[in-house]
């Protein structure tokens, strides 16, 4: 997880330190999708982390949506979405590939990230308007992929692939916004998946790129009120400047 604090309206464009660099936010789980990437591909990559309620006027240059994540090199290309940012560093980065290159295991895998889009959103719903139906069909969903997992130990195979590093951040989410949903993963219905993410909790990848429990929980907490939420939560903040000399402070009205 970067421990940069974000950049906000007002804010001063960042000089890029080195050849690569993500825009991001602490707490998106499709900018935790490409952090994982880079960190198991070791790809080294400045971070630049965005506040997504109050986005910087430079980077709605960079990026007119004022989506994250957004990769950018030193020349100024730069590459947008998630997944398509996932597959780009894959194939720029040859080591440690994580798509497979058979016609047929490649598709594969592509569907199970595409159609995991539907618990994405249904997660939101359970969470945005407390709806318990919404973590049924999440269930029902995920039936699916513990038949997929089958007998191996990653969707990757033996190892994490593109699979397993794009549907983490969701798996991450269900346990530690647990008392926002009221749910949680049925152990015996999901046995593989279970032994799954305890496989995914040992990945390096994974321990750099895990949000603190606490954190990520009292950042949805405020987030889904329509409030700003701390986008720093955690971080050591800059102490505000002491008032200039001579500067007294105004005197209470009476």
């Amino acid at each position: 997880m970067s421990n940069q604090l974000s950049y906000a309206t007002g804010s001063t464009f960042p000089p890029q330190n080195g050849p690569l660099r993500l825009y991001s936010m602490r707490f998106c789980p499709y900018s935790q999708r490409v952090r994982l990437v880079l960190a198991a591909k070791n790809v080294p990559c400045e971070i630049v982390n965005i506040n997504a309620k109050r986005r910087p006027e430079w980077y709605l240059e960079i990026n007119p949506l004022g989506l994250v994540p957004t990769l950018q090199h030193d020349d100024g290309k730069q590459v947008n979405e998630s997944f398509i940012i996932s597959e780009y560093l894959d194939g720029v980065y040859p080591q440690n590939k994580l798509i497979p290159t058979e016609p047929y295991v490649k598709a594969r895998n592509q569907m199970l990230i595409d159609n995991f889009q539907r618990i994405a959103a249904l997660l939101f719903r359970s969470l945005k308007f407390k709806d318990a139906e919404a973590f049924n069909e999440i269930s029902k969903i995920l039936d699916n992929y513990e038949k997929a997992l089958g007998s191996e130990d990653f969707f990757g195979g033996k190892n994490p692939g593109i699979t397993d590093y794009m549907i983490w951040p969701w798996f991450e989410r269900f346990e530690t916004l647990k008392p926002l949903t009221n749910n949680e993963l049925d152990k015996k219905r999901f046995p593989k998946l279970t032994a799954w993410v305890q496989r995914m909790q040992k990945q390096d990848a994974v321990k750099q790129c895990a949000s603190e429990p606490s954190q990520i929980l009292e950042f949805y907490k405020v987030s889904l009120t329509n409030q700003e939420p701390d986008y720093d939560i955690g971080l050591e903040k800059p102490e505000p400047p002491p008032p200039a000399e001579g500067e007294a402070e105004a005197a209470p009205a009476e």
